[in-house]
């Protein structure tokens, strides 16, 4: 993922899984579910001579594949990349926020600003480097 600065407010700038999973949302959980069941769906069409067996391992894989895909929208919305009100109410912003890039006040001369602010991707210590 490139260094970039999240276009909405920090909950928690080091989430680890255990607090992806406390902040599941219903969403996340109907697309647990739905991703989960339509999987076993697949796997009991296609999978006609051992229809329970191939249903389950397609259960399985999808069940795998969903809580990939929650638990990285739910990160995002932790670390502020996507929407995340809810999650600003629930548990309040971090203590560390990235700062606000400067508006280009004219378009006719613009300067390079970059994606990330130092508080996102430190500049790199070249004194522990030989």
């Amino acid at each position: 993922m490139p260094y970039s600065d999240p276009k909405f407010p920090v909950v928690n700038n080091d989430p680890s899984v255990d607090d992806c999973i406390n902040s599941l949302r219903k969403r996340d959980y109907m697309a647990l579910f739905g991703l989960t069941g339509a999987s076993w769906g697949y796997g009991y069409m296609v999978g006609k001579p051992l229809r329970g067996a191939t249903a389950s391992t397609a259960a399985a894989i999808g069940f795998t594949f969903a809580s990939f895909v929650v638990l990285q929208d739910t990160r995002s919305r932790l670390l502020g990349y996507k929407e995340n009100g809810v999650e600003v109410k629930k548990y309040g912003l971090c203590k560390i926020q990235p700062s606000l890039k400067d508006v280009e006040k004219d378009s006719r001369f613009p300067h390079k600003t970059g994606l990330a602010s130092p508080e996102m991707k430190p500049p790199l210590d070249w004194k522990n480097y030989n």
